[in-house]
């Protein structure tokens, strides 16, 4: 098989892959939405981590990670969290310093657990990842199968 046939069929599947994640990471705020049960919470401390890091040119990359620490209660035992919604990961500093806005440290706050297990709770019952997700695999799987429709002409 030809290295770019297959190098396309990568592409075309890790798309189609990203997109599938995305949709599930959508259903699953869904559902907690509909499910999850709000209960009184305190923010502990919030921040945004600066993370760097290099590529394999050297190129140094700087991304930006909401964090949020907070307590709250459920049937008069405390749990603690960290979870601002369901998708995490690393944003640009706007994006990072807007999420965390609403919850300075000392607020008070709803925070919204899995009833089957008080432990899972998030701030936001949406998925935070925007449409990042489906746009890329949407870019990647539409490259891929132009791709191999290039490939097998």
């Amino acid at each position: 098989m030809d290295t770019s046939l297959l190098a396309f069929i990568v592409v075309t599947l890790a798309g189609a892959a990203l997109i599938v994640v995305s949709i599930l990471q959508k259903n699953k705020a869904k559902k907690a939405a509909e499910t999850w049960l709000p209960a009184s919470g305190t923010i502990l401390s919030s921040r945004v981590e600066t993370h760097r890091s290099r590529d394999s040119k050297g190129n140094t990359r700087v991304s930006y990670r909401p964090v949020v620490n907070y307590q709250y209660h459920v049937m008069g035992q405390s749990f603690d969290g960290n979870r601002i919604g369901f998708s995490s990961g690393s944003y640009g500093s706007a994006k990072a310093e807007k999420l965390i806005a609403p919850y300075p440290a000392g607020a008070q706050v709803n925070v919204f657990y899995d009833p089957s297990d008080p432990a899972k709770a998030v701030l936001e019952t949406k998925d935070l990842s925007g449409s990042t997700l489906t746009i890329v695999g949407v870019i990647l799987l539409v490259l891929g199968v132009f791709g191999l429709v290039i490939n097998l002409i």
